[in-house]
């Protein structure tokens, strides 16, 4: 049951062999994928585009809007929702 039920460490020791194999089959699947996309270019963005965002610099705008809603979206919310009924459905009688 391993190291912490029976004070044998074959299931932490295959555990950890399990570890170890995916780490290998990772490292040597995508390091020559990493290796071309360096070698054209295509592993980093540009510096400044990094500066900037990307979605600024690819999307041509923020990805959040950290203004907040204005005066006028906040009273028609508040408005919208103190207009809401809630019907309870009257008990079935037996």
């Amino acid at each position: 049951y391993g190291v912490l039920y029976s004070g044998d460490g074959k299931l932490l020791l295959v555990q950890i062999c399990g570890i170890l194999w995916i780490i290998g089959w990772v490292s040597a699947i995508m390091t020559p994928y990493f290796h071309l996309l360096n070698m054209l270019g295509l592993f980093r963005v540009d510096a400044l585009d990094e500066e900037v965002g990307l979605d600024i610099s690819h999307h041509k705008g923020a990805a959040y809007d950290l203004s907040g809603p204005t005066d006028d979206a906040k009273e028609a919310f508040e408005l919208s929702t103190s207009q809401r009924k809630v019907e309870v459905p009257e008990a079935a009688t037996a």
